[in-house]
C-alpha cells in the first residue's frame, strides 16, 4: 500500500480541557495511511468538531509550515518525519502543542488515533486511543469526533451524532504487542553456575537483585507492529541506517536497524495510541523474564540446556532472521529472548555491584546502552541468559531490535 502523507496545520487558539487556563496555539499534523485519501476528510471532520465545541478558533496556516515539513520529509530518505522533527518544526512556527492525528489500515479496517506532542516539554499530554471506522461516510466522523473529545479531555464523549455502534467502538490497537505476566521475585544476576566456563568478565560478580511485578512482550517487537506505529518499513529502516542489506522480510519478523532512541519514540506513541505506559524492561527485568522468573528450571538459555531448541542463531539461522516464536518459549511462556535479535534494554551500560538491589535500573550515567539476548548471527555463548553488550542509543545495525515492558 502507497504510504501518503497529507499535512495541514491549523492555529487554534484555546482554553485546553485538561486544565490549563492559558489559551495555547496548537497545530494540527495528520498523517495518511489508508490509501483512500481520507486525511482531508479528517482534517474538515476534527476541525468541525473543534469549531462546534465554541471555544475555539480555527484560522489556516501559511503556506511556510507545509514547506518546512515537506522539506524536512524530502531530507529523510525514510520519508518519515520523528517527533523529534515535528516538534522542532512546530517551535519555529510558533506553536506549543502539535497534534498529530493517524488515519491507517489493519486488516481491511480503518482506524483513526491522534495524540498532543508538547513542543517545550517533549512529552505527551493528551492521546486518544484509536477508533475503527468502516469507510468516510460510514462511521469516520463519528470517530474523528470521539478522538477529539478525547484529546481535549472529554474522556466520557460518545461520538457524533450518527451512530454506528458496529464500527464505532473503541478496539485494541492492532500494534498492541501480546503480553506475559511475570511474577517479581530475587533472583541470582550474573555468572551463575549453569552458565560454566563461558562467562565474561562483566557478567561478575554475581548478585541477587529482586523485581516487582511487570508484564514483557511474548514476542520482540515486529515489523508489521513498528510500520504500523511509525510508518516506515524495515527496508527504509535499513536506508536510514546505511545498511547493505535486510535479513528477514515479513509481517511476522523481528524488526530491526533499530535504535535506542528509535525504540523510545516508538513505545512513545505506542503509548499515545493506547493510553498505556509501555515501556523498555530494564536489564534485570529482562534477565529474570529470560531465566523463567519464578518458574525458572536454571537453564542456560531461555527455556533450554540447548540452543538449538530456542535460538535462530549462527549455527542454525542459515545467515538471516526468521519470524518471532518459530523455536520453543521459555518455562513462562516468552519466545525469543534467545537468539534471533539483540534486544535494547532501558539501562546505561555499566559495572556490576555486589551488594543485593530492588528494581535496579543500572548505571546511573553512561554512553551506550545494555543489549541482552545474542542474535542469529551470534554464536551460540552470546545467547546466554547472563550474557551482555551495549552500543550507542543511536546505533541502528541488521542484528538489533527490542521488546517492550509494562510495569504492573
Amino acid at each position: 500500500m502507497k504510504r501518503t502523507l497529507i499535512l495541514l496545520f491549523a492555529l487554534l487558539s484555546l482554553n485546553m480541557a485538561y486544565g490549563q487556563d492559558k489559551r495555547q496555539t496548537v497545530a494540527i499534523y495528520t498523517e495518511d495511511q489508508s490509501g483512500k485519501g481520507y486525511g482531508d476528510f479528517g482534517v474538515e471532520f476534527i476541525t468541525n468538531a473543534i469549531v462546534k465545541r465554541g471555544n475555539y478558533d480555527v484560522v489556516d496556516v501559511t503556506a511556510g509550515f507545509q514547506r518546512l515539513v515537506a522539506a524536512e520529509r524530502n531530507r529523510q530518505t525514510s520519508g518519515s518525519v520523528s517527533d523529534a522533527q515535528i516538534r522542532k518544526l512546530g517551535e519555529e512556527s510558533g506553536a506549543e502543542l502539535i497534534c498529530a492525528v493517524k488515519i491507517g489500515i489493519v486488516d481491511g479496517k480503518y482506524y483513526i488515533s491522534g495524540r498532543f506532542i508538547a513542543v517545550e516539554s517533549k512529552g505527551v499530554p493528551i492521546s486518544a486511543r484509536p477508533k475503527f471506522f468502516n469507510s468516510v461516510s460510514d462511521g469516520f466522523e463519528d470517530a474523528c469526533e470521539t478522538i477529539t473529545a478525547s484529546m481535549f479531555g472529554e474522556r466520557g464523549s460518545g461520538g457524533g451524532s450518527r451512530s454506528n455502534a458496529s464500527s464505532g467502538n473503541t478496539q485494541r490497537h492492532p500494534a498492541e504487542p501480546e503480553m506475559i505476566s511475570v511474577q517479581g521475585g530475587t533472583f541470582w544476576m550474573g555468572c551463575s553456575g549453569e552458565q560454566g566456563s563461558d562467562c565474561e568478565s562483566d557478567e561478575s560478580p554475581l548478585h541477587s537483585v529482586t523485581v516487582s511485578n511487570f508484564q514483557i512482550g511474548k514476542y520482540e517487537v515486529t515489523q508489521k507492529q513498528w510500520q504500523l506505529i511509525m510508518g516506515t518499513t524495515v527496508e527504509q529502516q535499513r536506508v536510514k541506517a546505511g545498511g547493505s542489506a535486510t535479513y528477514g522480510v515479513g509481517d511476522n519478523f523481528p524488526v530491526y536497524y533499530v535504535s535506542w532512541e528509535e525504540a523510545q519514540e516508538f513505545i512513545s506513541r505506542l503509548n499515545a495510541a493506547t493510553g498505556k505506559q509501555y515501556r523498555l524492561p530494564t536489564e534485570a527485568e529482562w534477565e529474570y523474564a529470560a531465566r523463567g522468573g519464578n518458574k525458572s528450571q536454571g537453564y542456560k538459555y531461555s527455556g533450554s540446556y540447548s540452543a538449538d531448541a530456542v535460538a535462530w542463531y549462527k549455527d542454525n539461522s542459515g545467515s538471516t532472521n526468521h519470524a518471532v516464536g518459530t523455536k520453543l518459549p521459555n518455562e513462562l511462556g516468552i519466545y525469543d529472548m534467545s537468539g534471533s535479535v539483540w534486544e535494547w534494554c532501558f539501562d546505561w551500560y555499566g559495572s556490576y555491584q555486589s551488594s543485593s538491589q530492588t528494581n535496579t535500573k543500572g548505571a546511573s550515567t553512561g554512553s551506550r546502552r545494555v543489549l541482552r539476548g545474542g542474535c542469529w548471527f551470534s554464536y551460540a555463548t552470546r545467547c546466554r541468559v547472563s550474557y551482555r553488550s551495549n552500543y550507542t542509543p543511536s546505533s541502528r545495525y541488521s542484528v538489533i531490535g527490542f521488546r517492550v515492558a509494562l510495569s504492573l
